[in-house]
C-alpha cells in the first residue's frame, strides 16, 4: 500500500503566471493562488474569513497552455500532490519551500476579458515531475 499526496484545491491567480523551460526545453510554470476559507465564528456568531496563498507548479504542454490563457485574477482547480524543495539561495543559504505539484488545472468561472482565444480543453494531464537535474530551483 501506498501513502496518499493528494490536494484539490480552486482559488484565484494573485499575479501573471511565470513560464520558463529548464536547460532541456521543457516548460515550467509558476504561480500562486488564493483560497478562501469562510465560516460563522460559533462564539461570536459573525462571518469570518481566511486566505491561504499557495505557489503551484505545473509542466510541460500544460505549463504553456496555462501560460497562454491564465491571468492575475482568474479562478483555477489544481489537482495534485504536495511536495517539499530544498534548494540553496545566491548567498548560500539553505531553503526549503511547500509547493503544489500540479496534474491537472482547469480554468473556471467566465472568460477572461481580454481578446486571446479560449483553452479548446478545461485542463490536462501532465506527466511526473521531471528528474531532479532538469527542476529550476526558484
Amino acid at each position: 500500500m501506498s501513502d496518499l499526496n493528494r490536494v484539490v484545491l480552486t482559488g484565484r491567480l494573485t499575479a501573471d503566471p511565470d513560464l520558463k523551460y529548464t536547460q532541456s526545453g521543457r516548460a515550467m510554470l509558476r504561480f500562486d493562488i488564493a483560497v478562501n476559507r469562510r465560516w460563522v465564528n460559533p462564539e461570536s456568531g459573525q462571518p469570518e474569513e481566511e486566505v491561504t496563498f499557495l505557489p503551484i507548479v505545473v509542466w510541460g504542454k500544460q505549463a504553456e497552455n496555462c501560460a497562454a490563457y491564465l491571468r492575475k485574477g482568474r479562478q483555477v482547480a489544481v489537482d495534485g500532490r504536495l511536495r517539499v524543495r530544498s534548494f540553496t539561495t545566491q548567498n548560500g543559504d539553505r531553503r526549503r519551500t511547500t509547493e503544489v505539484a500540479a496534474q491537472s488545472v482547469h480554468f473556471l468561472g467566465g472568460r477572461p476579458t481580454t481578446a486571446e482565444p479560449q483553452p479548446t480543453e478545461e485542463g490536462t494531464e501532465t506527466p511526473p515531475d521531471p528528474s531532479p537535474e532538469e527542476e529550476v530551483p526558484f
